[in-house]
């Protein structure tokens, strides 16, 4: 039987597309993985964001969890994987809602499951987020979780 394993990213493990006003204290990398609901990544404005993650391990990528800020959550995402020649392949595409408008809480969490797990090695992965609900284009992040399957 297998269950689905946290896998602990660290800042070092992490890269990303942008940050607010490269105000990187307030809405850094750091912010995706600190465990605090108070702190969150903002990406400066643009058509597409990206969050690239590096592996120190081999894994079996099972689903990644994603906290958005209402309002300013991607309407299309995308998994890649680097391949040898350094150019990104999608392995996976989510179309997450954004339940900004009608909800209690000012954010939303959502668990996205591959079709099939993905041997991921010690080469870089990203999260590109297209089509921001946001006018400007900019995404907001407070907690990024990625599983494996053990």
């Amino acid at each position: 039987m297998t269950s689905d394993k946290e896998i602990e990213l660290n800042e070092t493990q992490l890269k990303v597309s942008s940050v607010l006003n490269k105000d990187n204290k307030n809405y850094g990398k750091k912010n995706l993985i600190d465990g605090s609901e108070e702190t969150c990544w903002n990406s400066e404005a643009g058509s597409s964001q990206w969050i690239q993650i590096t592996s120190t391990n081999s894994f079996s990528l099972n689903s990644i969890a994603i906290e958005f800020q209402g309002g300013f959550a991607a309407k299309r995402f995308v998994i890649e994987y680097r391949q040898e020649n350094g150019t990104f392949t999608s392995i996976a595409e989510f179309y997450p809602d954004d339940h900004g408008k009608l909800q209690i809480s000012f954010s939303f969490i959502y668990v996205f499951r591959l079709p099939t797990p993905f041997t991921i090695d010690q080469s870089p992965f990203r999260l590109t987020f297209y089509d921001s609900h946001d006018t400007f284009g900019r995404i907001i992040i407070y907690v990024l979780k990625i599983y494996e399957n053990k």
